[in-house]
């Protein structure tokens, strides 16, 4: 169903989020940053009213465990979700409901933390967390990028991807009012994954 990294540069003073879907649209619903705050990505039957929630949570001071347990009491179906979350001093939590769907898992390393559901293999976010930190020393676009085509050459979703995304915030000369470094997505195609790097080439982010 979908597959999520959220990770860190503490250097740069960057956080992003990448997301891959046999969903229409991904980009939409699921990853949400604010600069100086965090990251979230909620899936799985998606709750996208939990993004917001627990960034202003975050906002407040609560710690990612406390944030997320927070916002799950407002959700009478969140044994439906799949939430990761990730504040910016690189603490990180997540949620998996009983009723998402499999295979499915978790992992998190001191940079990264994904997220996976309905894919080929519950090895997914381990296999995108360490591809993330053997490549952030390139920059956080080149790794989140590298950690999604690597989920995707091992499986990715079972029905197939067909959309991805990531944004990255950051300190722009617009804060406090906008934060997006980047925030770029491919909504539908056979092939996601080089559809969305051939428009960050054309973007020259990368």
């Amino acid at each position: 169903m979908t597959y999520s990294i959220i990770g860190f540069d503490r250097e740069r003073d960057m956080l992003g989020i990448a997301v891959v879907s046999g969903s229409i649209a991904v980009g939409s619903r699921v990853p949400w940053a604010r600069y100086g705050i965090g990251g979230v990505a909620t899936q799985a039957y998606t709750n996208p009213a939990l993004g917001p929630i627990i960034l202003e949570l975050l906002r407040k001071g609560l710690e990612p465990r406390k944030a997320l347990e927070m916002a799950l009491t407002l959700d009478k179906e969140k044994e439906y979700r799949q939430v990761a979350v990730m504040d910016w001093r690189g603490r990180s939590a997540f949620f998996c409901g009983r009723m998402i769907p499999k295979e499915s898992g978790a992992y998190c390393t001191e940079r990264a933390i994904a997220i996976a559901n309905l894919v080929a293999s519950e090895d997914l976010p381990e296999l995108m967390c360490e591809v993330f930190e053997r490549n952030i020393v390139k920059g956080i676009c080149k790794a989140l990028l590298e950690a999604i085509k690597e989920a995707h050459k091992a499986g990715g979703d079972i029905r197939g991807d067909r959309s991805a995304a990531v944004i990255i915030v950051g300190r722009t000369e617009y804060i406090p009012y906008y934060d997006k470094v980047v925030d770029l997505r491919v909504d539908y195609a056979k092939d996601p994954l080089r559809e969305l790097e051939n428009i960050f080439k054309k973007a020259e982010v990368m």
